[in-house]
C-alpha cells in the first residue's frame, strides 16, 4: 500500500493544492472546431472551455494549475498566461508528440506536488473537490477515482467497484461483462503512483495504469452524485452550455 504521511484528521482538509489537467487531445470528433484552436480554447456560453473548468477549480479553493498541453498547446500558454489574471498560478507541460494520458502525466513528473488532483481537460464534473480529497486520505490509495453510477451522455459504464470503495475492473477495448459505473475523468493521486508507471512513455491512464493499480490494491473509487459534462462532439458542448445557463439561473 501507498504510504500516506499526511496528518488524516478527518476534520482537515486543503492538503491538495494543486491540479493536473490533461489537454493534449487533437478533438477530432469535433470536426472543424478544432482546426484551428485546441479543444480546451473551444467557447461554450462566451468562455473556453477550459476557463470554466478553472473558475470552478479556483472557487473551490484549487489555485496552482498544470497544464499538460500538447496539440496547439501555444495557443493555450498564450491565453492563460502564468494565471494571474485569473487569479491562480499556471504552469505548463507541453508533448512534443502524442503521448496518450498516461505519457502526458509521466511527462510532467517533475513538475507534481506530493498530492494533487488530475482532471480530463475536456470533462466538467460539479464535485466537492475537498469531500474527494477527505476520502481520498482516509481510504489510503494511490488513486481515488470520481465514479458516476450508470452511464452518462451515452457513454458505457467502465468501471466495476467492490468492497471498501475499491475499484475492481476496467473496461479494455473489446472486454464485455458488467460494469456499473463510469470514470468521471476527476480523480485524487498520490505522487507515489509513479511506481506503476510502464517503461514506455507513451501510454493510456485507463488501459496501461488502472489495471496495475486493480492489482496492487491501489485505486479507490468515490460516487460521484451529479453526472459529468464533456466536449467530446458538437451535441455535447451544447448540453454542457444548457448546464451552465441552468446553474447561472439558480
Amino acid at each position: 500500500m501507498i504510504e500516506m504521511t499526511a496528518d488524516l484528521n478527518t476534520s482537515q482538509y486543503g492538503l491538495i493544492r494543486q491540479a493536473v489537467i490533461l489537454t493534449g487531445g487533437r478533438g477530432t470528433r469535433l470536426g472543424a472546431l478544432t482546426d484551428r484552436i485546441p479543444k480546451g480554447l473551444v467557447r461554450v456560453a462566451g468562455r473556453p472551455f477550459l476557463e470554466h473548468l478553472l473558475l470552478y477549480l479556483r472557487g473551490q479553493g484549487i489555485g496552482n494549475i498544470l497544464l499538460c498541453a500538447g496539440y496547439l498547446g501555444e495557443m493555450i500558454e498564450e491565453y492563460f498566461g502564468d494565471g494571474r489574471r485569473f487569479g491562480m498560478e499556471i504552469d505548463y507541460s507541453r508533448e512534443d508528440s502524442p503521448r496518450g494520458t498516461g505519457g502526458a502525466l509521466k511527462l510532467a513528473r517533475e513538475l507534481w506536488e506530493d498530492w494533487f488532483f488530475l482532471l480530463n481537460g475536456d470533462t466538467f464534473v460539479p464535485v466537492d473537490y475537498r469531500q474527494l480529497e477527505r476520502e481520498f486520505f482516509r481510504s489510503g490509495v494511490g488513486m481515488l477515482l470520481g465514479a458516476y453510477p450508470g452511464s452518462g451522455l451515452g457513454a458505457r459504464p467502465n468501471l466495476r467497484l467492490g468492497g471498501e470503495g475499491r475499484v475492481t475492473a476496467v473496461r479494455l477495448p473489446g472486454e464485455k461483462g458488467e460494469f456499473t459505473h463510469l470514470d468521471a475523468g476527476v480523480r485524487a493521486v498520490s505522487g507515489s503512483i509513479a511506481d506503476f508507471f510502464p517503461p514506455a512513455d507513451v501510454f493510456s491512464l485507463e488501459e496501461d495504469l488502472y489495471p496495475r493499480l486493480i492489482t496492487a490494491g491501489e485505486l479507490g473509487a468515490l460516487e460521484v452524485e451529479e453526472p459529468f459534462y464533456d466536449i467530446g462532439t458538437p451535441e455535447r458542448i451544447k448540453i454542457f452550455a444548457e448546464y451552465l445557463t441552468g446553474r447561472a439561473a439558480k
